[in-house]
């Protein structure tokens, strides 16, 4: 999953701070960039088709929203980053070392959750 660019990272945190889907000149609005509404409206489509933008027709015009959460997008850089070492355990040590206490045990609890759901799925298969 490759990064955003930056104008990419400005229009999606504009798209997940947002009430509802935008219009392009609502992007542009609030980009304060001195952008042209092409610009911004090309970069939307190419969001649009990479599955991060939904879109949906207003009138002549067209409103994008956030096809996913800040928190998958997050989660795919994380799981790529881990991706790119042979040891994925000392990357998970490394970045568990730099989490907060309250981080730390949230993580066992989801750890236990997702354990437990393993467990449960295992004795439903025959």
């Amino acid at each position: 999953m490759p990064r955003f660019g930056d104008l990419e990272s400005a229009i999606m945190e504009q798209m997940w701070q947002a009430d509802g889907p935008l219009l392009v000149r609502e992007v542009l609005e609030g980009l304060d960039r001195g952008l042209a509404y092409n610009t911004v409206h090309t970069v939307t489509e190419i969001l649009h088709r990479k599955g991060w933008l939904t879109k949906e027709r207003d009138g002549r015009a067209f409103r994008y929203g956030p096809a996913a959460g800040r928190d998958k997008y997050v989660a795919g850089l994380v799981t790529e980053a881990l991706s790119l070492t042979n040891d994925r355990t000392a990357a998970l040590v490394g970045f568990v070392e730099g989490i907060r206490p309250e981080e730390a045990e949230e993580l066992r609890r989801l750890l236990s959750s997702a354990k437990e759901q393993a467990a449960n799925e295992q004795q439903v298969q025959p």
